[in-house]
């Protein structure tokens, strides 16, 4: 019945989207009607890497590996937004990441993505505004990042560290499976904001269907339910923006004078995996002319299926971050921001829980990283930074060489423990 429900809500959805997209059409395209936007962004990094170490099954211990130099492409973007009448916008971006990294360097991310880079989709969706020159009520359809965490909606190209926080990896995976986080789905989103008004809000909720859990990937298993996200912001004084978006930001240049919290959650419900997966979180960004706060937490619980363990039983895991920077207005018009960035991720680390963590693929042990760095803008899109990274972690009960998290474990299968790296980048938006 509950399956029954949702497909009828989807349909539901889709119907309204393509009835408003008809009303708007009143004719054959036009060009002038048509906007479009190329997007080209570069992530270029030079890091040095201290302290590694990778695991030898002969001695059963992690054995230090040289210190290295890595010159790498880190991110790439390239693609289109565009906006089709009024009310109809477009996103379609594709990557290459990861180009010429070394598997026993410290950052994080994929492997060396070869001599000739693989392309692959990033974000593919539409968006319709359903109200004529109000943001109260948008549809977006497509492959895009669920509305939960902070971080996991903040483009890597517009944050104040010279990587992410990892904390969005661990959540991504723990919701969607996968580590770019980006999902089929609908979502419904919409801002209320009024000049001059203290507190205004904005509101997403969303429907997607996630097919990690089932034949490597593939599907979502025999038994297979859909992923409902949804969140709630409060912006006290600025709103961080006048237009709806589902891609966000923190540095506003002093242009900003406000406070958002939000609150999310998610929620999916029997596969063949576990019984239901769900996480509850918070996030948070406060802009004080050039300073600005921000930071998520995200908890999250898996329940296990009775028919696999003796009973049902619960893990458990939370992950997030906090970072703060300031802008230093230098006197030749660019920008100087110091920043520091704190992450975590805290898994099961007794035995008993670990085993069924692992039963239901989730990831376990601890681990944390501390950033802190400066930023030079020479404008808002191009950016030079160099930054220091300390890693660590813990396993928990189980045994060295066990792959439980990101300290632990390389992309290719590899056993480490993550060292610790000093970055230089450059980041360009066109």
């Amino acid at each position: 019945m509950q399956q029954t429900k949702i497909t009828f809500l989807l349909a539901f959805l889709f119907l309204s989207v393509f009835s408003f997209a008809q009303e708007e059409k009143k004719g054959l395209l036009k060009l002038e009607n048509v906007k479009i936007n190329p997007v080209i962004g570069l992530q270029l990094w030079s890091t040095y890497t201290q302290n590694a170490q990778l695991f030898s099954p002969i001695s059963g211990q992690y054995e230090a590996v040289d210190d290295r130099l890595n010159l790498e492409l880190h991110r790439s973007r390239l693609g289109v937004t565009g906006q089709v009448y009024e009310n109809i916008k477009f996103n379609i971006i594709t990557a290459f990441d990861f180009v010429g990294k070394d598997a026993l360097s410290a950052t994080q991310g994929a492997l060396n993505n070869g001599a000739s880079p693989r392309l692959r989709l990033w974000n593919a969706f539409v968006q319709w505004r359903l109200i004529p020159q109000k943001e109260h009520l948008n549809v977006v359809v497509g492959y895009m990042p669920a509305q939960i965490g902070r971080e996991s909606i903040t483009a890597a190209f517009r944050v104040p560290s010279m990587e992410k926080a990892w904390s969005q990896n661990y959540m991504r995976r723990h919701i969607v499976g996968v580590g770019p986080g980006r999902v089929i789905g609908v979502n419904v989103g919409g801002l209320f904001t009024k000049e001059e008004q203290v507190v205004s809000f904005g509101y997403d909720v969303g429907i997607f269907t996630p097919q990690f859990t089932g034949l490597n990937g593939n599907t979502s298993g025999v038994q297979t339910s859909v992923l409902g996200v949804a969140r709630l912001a409060f912006y006290i004084g600025d709103p961080e923006s006048k237009t709806y978006t589902i891609g966000h930001k923190v540095n506003y240049f002093g242009k900003r004078k406000g406070l958002t919290v939000a609150v999310a959650a998610s929620r999916q419900g029997t596969t063949d995996l576990f019984y239901s997966n769900t996480a509850l979180g918070f996030d948070f960004l406060l802009n004080i002319d050039g300073f600005h706060l921000d930071g998520d937490w995200t908890f999250m619980t898996r329940e296990g299926l009775p028919i696999i363990a003796s009973a049902p039983f619960e893990v458990a895991s939370n992950t997030g971050y906090v970072r703060a920077a300031y802008n230093i207005n230098l006197s030749n018009g660019y920008v100087l921001e110091p920043s520091a960035m704190l992450v975590q991720f805290n898994g099961e680390t007794e035995g008993n829980q670990q085993e069924r963590a692992a039963i239901v693929g989730s990831l376990m042990g601890t681990d944390q990283s501390i950033e802190f760095g400066m930023n030079l803008y020479f404008n808002p899109n191009i950016k030079l930074s160099l930054h220091y990274t300390i890693n660590d972690g813990e396993l928990g009960a189980v045994q060295n060489g066990s792959s439980i998290n990101n300290y632990y474990f390389q992309t290719n299968g590899m056993a480490i423990q993550r060292g610790d790296w000093l970055g230089l980048g450059l980041v360009t938006i066109f």
